[in-house]
């Protein structure tokens, strides 16, 4: 249930980020956390965002909200630029506190969980670690804000307000339908190569396109024609199909293969995909179940 307010303490600080686990940067982060907030758990959301994809990072974080509780939501993906972005908290309406760099990544996910009502910058030095390294914000800034925000510390001990209208947006990419074709784009190739596209089922029922169809995907200069089903399994080992994602998204799968290494496509690319001439029943059968 929606919270109006954030409790005195937060029992889970989530943490997602593009550190990848080569090194031991995420765990010098917990580390940091549970120095500070000894009591609070923390959930890794993901740590192999693509290095520095603020896009990237935004999308994961968002797809997670529906299966994360309230809790202080820190997230790190902070390309380095000459001057660095800031650093913000920002309360959301049910009581959560995302934490992290204000270049758009925190964004969407606040939106998921009834939009953002205040915001701080992370400005209160003594909330930081005593040295302050200018490619670790992560851990010398971000992380010991998280752990006092978790530990039960007011926002306005963080810093000076910020005007929630004034925070940094992604800007939302969405389909476009065509009379009977859709324009979409590539919006995250997971870890086990699937092609999550920027569309719904219902922008393919919009251009016509139902469950069960024959499509027609153009994309990197090629043109294919693959099934829409309800998910890879449908399709014999090795075929490629437009299918919806564990998340509802519609994605591109190959049953028992990689997607993005079949169509060569990478997050961004451009897709069209149109209703193509249907087969006949027993046709439709045998994209089904021939072997592969």
């Amino acid at each position: 249930m929606a919270r109006a307010a954030a409790p005195d303490r937060y029992d889970w600080v989530t943490f997602l980020s593009d550190y990848g686990h080569d090194d031991v940067f995420v765990g010098v982060c917990k580390g940091v956390i549970a120095g500070i907030a000894p009591q609070t758990r923390i959930i890794d959301i993901c740590h192999l965002i693509a290095p520095q994809d603020v896009e990237a990072g935004a999308h994961s974080l968002t797809a997670a909200m529906p299966f994360l509780p309230v809790a202080v939501h820190l997230a790190m993906v902070d390309p380095q630029h000459a001057t660095a972005a800031r650093g913000v908290a920002v309360r959301s309406a049910d009581g959560s506190i995302f934490v992290g760099p204000d270049n758009g990544l925190l964004s969407h996910a606040w939106e998921a969980r009834g939009g953002a009502k205040r915001a701080v910058e992370l400005a209160n030095a003594e909330l930081w670690l005593a040295q302050i390294h200018a490619t670790f914000r992560g851990r010398d800034v971000f992380a010991p804000v998280a752990a006092h925000l978790a530990n039960g510390r007011p926002l306005e001990d963080v810093g000076p307000a910020v005007e929630v209208g004034d925070l940094v947006r992604l800007a939302i990419r969405t389909a476009t339908v065509d009379d009977d074709h859709v324009h979409a784009e590539i919006r995250a190739v997971d870890h086990f190569g699937n092609v999550s596209l920027n569309l719904a089922r219902s922008d393919l029922e919009a251009a016509g396109i139902a469950l069960g169809d024959t499509v027609e995907l153009r994309c990197n200069g090629r043109t294919l024609t693959v099934p829409f089903t309800l998910s890879f399994g449908e399709v014999a080992r090795g075929r490629l199909s437009l299918c919806e994602d564990s998340f509802r998204a519609i994605q591109l799968a190959v049953n028992a293969g990689r997607a993005n290494q079949e169509l060569r496509v990478t997050r961004g690319d451009p897709i069209v995909i149109a209703r193509a001439p249907q087969p006949q029943a027993g046709a439709r059968a045998a994209i089904t179940t021939a072997p592969a």
